[in-house]
């Protein structure tokens, strides 16, 4: 299909072509017309040749490359660095991360410059810990291919501000002093270390386990430096992000509706005799679902009425993960570490569900006797690794029986624990859009048969979880699910925000309370992003 202006082009040429039998005046008046509309459009379509944006940096250093010199001929150290940056690249690009720059046995790449999105510093520094297991990689090819030994490489990561675009290489053209901080992050971290700037680590705190490190000094910076070596992404199940500028702690402001419809769904899930209830609450990134949530969760453990609480969050990375979702639902409540090996996995699932189906055997929703297939089952489902067990190893090729087993035994045990209790069930998911496909099916499976159980399940999503899935709220069969829309504060509400911000870090001028209200867009993420900017510019001072 062509496109406009394509089709404009081929309508000018058209015209022109009919000068003979139109005459000039016809002629000339039509195309004014189009090609003013051309123009626009070629104008619409050009990117600006800079940009300010705000980014995460990750510079990779290749380690003892230098001292391969005195080893190995140019072409062998060229092919050797050449496939190690090649690798590099694709790990960035697999973390949605655009490289800009090579340098020898250099890497330069950032997180957020072409769509600035929540979780750039946190994809950056997960890049850069796959960035180390590769160096880890190098070393041994290099050992057992020449013999030599010291080969690895070193990343550092820092956001800030940058101009990026304009000059000789305006697609890799990258400026501002949060390039030299990145920079001296890496230049200072320690042969197979990742260092990360406090700016990065502010925005992925609880995420990854790290070492606070003395302050650096840091050319054109006049204050020294904070910084972290990360060691290892926490539990996933057990991770607590943390948003919002350090030290400013701001009321919630214009989601006091919201905020009630969420704590009358808890209300009634609460009540005697209540069945299953669902709810998404929906909008785009950094309009404040989490703050939302966060409100909430404070809400309810404060409340009389106790509650059986279970939580997961999915990531980019979570989506090509079979079930994943589904599996953190169940780690998170019982402790089930990413790092522990199958054999503790598999030892804390059964100390947690075979209980469950014991006491259900009680009531005769089970015999007890079949209460280690349905963990069993379960566990092969999520990916624990029950291939042996005799009650997977005859249909462990079925993919069928154990998607639907799997499936019974997870809606059951929640069922037998709400019993077991006798407390309902409130279920968070962060981040929905992001879920795999199998987990997804789960939380219709889980409406459809425990619809009569006491279950909340709150569901956070953008929309685009609705235009992959338009059932993903099935009535038919179900619970019919409620929907919060969650859209930009208003003028009004922006400016009460503004000054929520601002009157925590002193006497600012009233400029910038106009500054944020126009340029955050109602957009309480970027609002407070914008105040960390200005703070990092020294605009405002804390």
């Amino acid at each position: 299909m062509p496109t406009d202006e394509e089709r404009l082009e081929a309508g000018i040429a058209a015209l022109e072509a009919q000068r003979g039998q139109l005459g000039d005046e016809v002629v000339d008046a039509a195309l004014r017309g189009l090609h003013a509309r051309l123009a626009a459009l070629r104008e619409a379509a050009q990117e600006p040749a800079q940009a300010l944006r705000q980014v995460s940096i990750v510079f990779l250093d290749v380690v003892g490359s230098t001292s391969l010199g005195q080893h190995l001929d140019p072409e062998a150290i060229g092919s050797l660095m050449d496939g190690m940056l090649a690798r590099g690249s694709a790990i960035v690009e697999a973390h949605r991360g655009r490289v800009l720059q090579y340098a020898g046995d250099n890497l330069l790449a950032a997180f957020g410059a072409d769509e600035a999105a929540e979780d750039d510093a946190e994809r950056a520094v997960r890049c850069g810990l796959a960035l180390l297991e590769l160096g880890t990689s190098l070393r041994a090819e290099v050992k057992a291919a020449h013999g030599l030994a010291g080969t690895g490489v070193r990343i550092g990561i820092h956001t800030g501000g940058v101009l990026l675009g304009g000059g000789v290489d305006k697609d890799g053209s990258i400026r501002g002093q949060a390039v030299n901080v990145a920079a001296r992050m890496e230049q200072t971290a320690p042969p197979g270390g990742l260092r990360i700037s406090h700016d990065t680590y502010r925005l992925v705190r609880g995420v990854f386990d790290v070492e606070e490190q003395p302050p650096l000094a840091v050319k054109g910076v006049d204050a020294p430096v904070r910084s972290y070596l990360v060691l290892r992404a926490k539990p996933r199940a057990f991770r607590l992000t943390t948003r919002g500028i350090e030290g400013v702690e701001t009321r919630m402001i214009g989601r006091d509706a919201e905020l009630a419809a969420l704590q009358a769904a808890f209300a009634r899930v609460v009540a005697p005799g209540a069945g299953l209830e669902r709810v998404f609450v929906v909008s785009e990134a950094g309009v404040g679902k989490s703050r939302l949530l966060y409100e909430f969760e404070s809400w309810s453990e404060a409340r009389a009425e106790r509650c059986l609480l279970f939580r997961a969050r999915a990531t980019p990375q979570t989506r090509a993960q079979p079930y994943g979702l589904l599996r953190d639902v169940f780690a998170w409540r019982w402790q089930i570490l990413d790092d522990d090996s199958l054999d503790v996995a598999r030892r804390k699932l059964e100390q947690a569900l075979l209980p469950l189906f014991d006491d259900g055997a009680d009531a005769g929703m089970g015999a007890a006797a079949d209460g280690e297939a349905h963990v069993h089952l379960l566990g092969q489902l999520i990916g624990f690794g029950y291939n042996e067990s005799p009650h997977v190893r005859g249909i462990r090729d079925d993919a069928q029986q154990i998607h639907d087993r799997g499936f019974q035994a997870a809606a059951q045990a929640l069922r037998h624990l709400a019993r077991r209790e006798g407390l309902p069930i409130v279920i968070l998911l962060d981040d929905l859009h992001w879920a795999d496909d199998g987990s997804l099916d789960w939380i219709d499976h889980l409406a459809r048969v425990d619809r009569d159980v006491p279950i909340l399940i709150v569901s956070l999503t953008r929309p685009t979880l609705f235009e992959r899935r338009p059932d993903a709220a099935p009535a038919e069969g179900g619970v019919a699910a409620q929907r919060i829309n969650l859209h930009p504060l208003g003028v009004a509400e922006s400016r009460r925000l503004a000054s929520e911000l601002l009157q925590r870090l002193g006497d600012v001028p009233e400029a910038l309370n106009d500054l944020l209200t126009a340029r955050g867009g109602g957009n309480p993420f970027y609002m407070e992003e914008l105040v960390k900017m200005l703070i990092d510019q020294g605009a405002i001072a804390t």
